[in-house]
């Protein structure tokens, strides 16, 4: 197979420019493990559906440039433990963040050459039969033309470098004469193992090169795919140790689903751990023990270090120093940001007290600010008051990511045109956003605009489909490739009415009628893209903000000017997203929005000129059903109690939502 030539899906081509702009070891170290994982998975892929001789040659390209990614990723983190007491990257999109090190440019083409390659064994892939008819295969092909965010970037927050003295700890406390293998459980032991790997080379007892496996889930439970069994070392020396190295577990289950795999390969080797940032685990019972904890972050004064335990004071001082433009003098208080669907769906979901809810800013313990946002609000009078309204001045902390990938998720953004506020600021893995007073839900707002300033709005709601699918896509898995929404959405309606212990609305019936059985992945046109829809659904993520130039005015007055309001996206930060197409967009848009059939024609010829056709509206209105989806799967993520009043407000809206559905038969 000859990849000259390749074109690599714009999501993965930005970031290597990213990287490339940056040119620091630890953007580079990131940059290569992110293709280390997909290319892992593409061969993985190959190597399942190919089931004969290599005759193309296409296994052995894969399994050399894998190696040499590794090669590369292990010399990588060997210069960022080596530098782990240099002051952190600034990763604010401003200068570069490091030094170079030498032979950034060459190292980028090792990387570039790798993603092209598994750009083109996955396009190749899609259209096999193999894809079609066997799930696990199916199941590598999308995790190869995926995006994901190790945790220690995203959640589970630590200092990836610091693994490296983790390691030389616990190499350290064993014979000098042990060999230790290293296999990574991918996606977060791509990026970790090659600490490990550094660690046992430099202390002599590296078995070999460091691996990376991929767990797949299936209706079999967790499985390892047997090619990636097989490409670990036949036997081991005596006395060898294996470390599998992944991020912080949750049940554990995927760790011992490995551990049970690779036992079988290795029946005679009886020191077997886990290690996760700061943290050594025992695998040699039913269930994963702690054997060992240390720091997993250096001591500094990031904002999601300071918002556990810095107070107001000293978050908004770092907050300046980091660009966020607070007013001079004013006092500032921190509050819980409290979102939409919290004011939505009651008490249950109320965010605890606290800013970030760091826990445990120097330890093991989990740093996760995803899942709390703050806000720094100024006194309420003299200094720190926004602009003419009186208000209090009032900044947004909303976290989604650090290091390279957070960045990057921010100039994506940034490429969405003006669908977030002016003036966002890219801080610490927070995206920091000045408060707008009076933004209205769109769903609440179009209805009272004149068909003029409906049609510039939904225009802009095109705009910024054409631009997602522009700047995210990745990749283009063909008509043969699909997925099954009734089947997912049957799934999240059966755990959300076990969790309700009450009949629900939408049954079985009701999705056979109006959910097809299977849609291509990448829509009409073919293009699998970056969707924030896990987490960015829901009428109150689309709002208009009156910009006090000819806007609308309160709703119900119509338009005070002739210019239309401001459109305003929320939940775009699709580093917790996932891959989807465009029809997805659209359906979760018109069902949530309630749109009219005026506001449909209007949106459909929004489409058409955006995006150059109506193929993917139609398909979107095809595919409506599927917007019940992202809401079963929201109540049950984020409301483990439902009180009485809750599970009806659910109920109550699972049920216009569907009889909205039922309508645009």
């Amino acid at each position: 197979m000859v990849t000259t030539g390749v074109a690599l899906p714009a999501l993965h081509r930005a970031f290597v420019e990213t990287v490339r702009r940056d040119g620091g070891a630890a953007a580079l170290h990131a940059c290569a493990c992110f293709a280390e994982q997909l290319l892992a998975d593409a061969a993985a892929a190959h190597r399942e559906a190919a089931h004969g001789p290599d005759e193309d040659g296409t296994g052995a390209r894969l399994a050399a440039s894998v190696v040499r990614l590794r090669e590369l990723c292990t010399g990588l983190a060997r210069e960022m433990a080596a530098s782990a007491d240099a002051p952190e990257p600034a990763w604010s999109g401003g200068a570069a963040a490091a030094a170079a090190p030498d032979g950034a440019e060459r190292r980028i083409a090792v990387v570039e050459d790798a993603l092209a390659l598994a750009t083109a064994v996955t396009g190749a892939l899609w259209g096999s039969a193999a894809a079609r008819r066997d799930e696990r295969t199916a199941a590598l092909l999308r995790h190869a033309a995926d995006w994901k965010t190790p945790e220690c970037y995203g959640y589970d927050l630590a200092d990836p470098e610091l693994c490296y003295g983790q390691a030389a700890e616990r190499l350290s406390a064993r014979s000098r004469r042990a060999p230790v293998l290293v296999v990574g459980i991918r996606t977060g032991g791509s990026y970790l193992a090659p600490f490990w790997q550094a660690a046992a080379e430099d202390a002599g007892v590296a078995a070999g090169p460091w691996h990376s496996v991929r767990p797949v889930r299936g209706g079999a439970g967790i499985t390892l795919p047997g090619s990636e069994i097989e490409a670990l070392p036949r036997r081991l020396p005596p006395g060898a140790a294996l470390v599998l190295v992944d991020d912080q577990p949750d049940t554990g289950a995927t760790a011992l689903a490995v551990r049970d795999r690779v036992a079988r390969r290795y029946p005679g080797v009886r020191d077997v751990v886990l290690a996760a940032p700061g943290r050594l685990y025992d695998l040699n019972g039913p269930a994963v023990r702690p054997l060992a904890e240390r720091p997993v972050v250096r001591p500094a004064a990031r904002l999601w270090q300071l918002a556990g335990t810095g107070g107001a004071a000293a978050l908004a001082a770092r907050a300046r120093a980091a660009g966020v433009p607070l007013a001079p003098g004013a006092a500032h208080r921190v509050e819980p940001f409290r979102g939409p669907f919290l004011a939505e769906y009651g008490p249950d979901t109320a965010p605890r007290t606290g800013a970030a809810g760091a826990r445990g800013s120097g330890t093991a313990r989990r740093l996760d600010p995803r899942n709390r946002p703050f806000s720094l609000v100024a006194g309420a009078t003299g200094a720190g008051t926004s602009g003419g309204t009186g208000a209090p001045e009032t900044y947004h902390f909303r976290f989604i990511g650090t290091g390279p990938h957070g960045l990057h998720c921010h100039q994506v953004l940034r490429a969405l045109g003006d669908l977030l506020p002016p003036g966002h600021v890219f801080a610490d893995g927070y995206l920091v956003t000045r408060h707008e007073h009076g933004l209205r839900p769109l769903r609440a707002a179009l209805p009272a605009l004149d068909e003029p300033d409906r049609r510039r709005v939904l225009l802009a709601v095109a705009g910024s489909w054409a631009a997602l699918r522009r700047v995210g896509e990745l990749g283009r898995p063909g008509a043969g490739a699909g997925y099954e929404p009734r089947a997912r959405l049957d799934g999240a309606l059966r755990r959300l009415r076990e969790r309700m212990g009450r009949p629900l609305p939408v049954d079985g019936a009701w999705t056979a009628r109006h959910v097809p059985e299977r849609v291509p992945l990448g829509g009409a046109d073919g293009v699998l893209l970056r969707t924030p829809l896990p987490y960015g659904h829901g009428y109150w993520h689309w709002q208009l903000a009156d910009t006090g130039q000819g806007g609308a005015g309160p709703a119900g007055e119509g338009a005070a000017g002739g210019g239309a309001p401001a459109l305003r996206r929320f939940g775009l930060d699709w580093i917790w997203g996932g891959g989807g197409c465009l029809e997805s967009e659209i359906a979760s848009f018109v069902v949530e929005n309630r749109l009219g059939a005026g506001d449909r024609d209007l949106l459909r010829e929004a489409v058409a000129e955006a995006c150059g056709g109506t193929r993917a509206f139609d398909a979107g209105l095809r595919l409506a059903g599927e917007a019940l989806y992202w809401n079963a799967k929201t109540w049950l993520r984020r409301c483990p109690v439902l009180t009485p009043a809750t599970a009806d407000r659910i109920e109550a809206e699972l049920a216009a939502q569907a009889a909205y559905v039922a309508a645009l038969a």
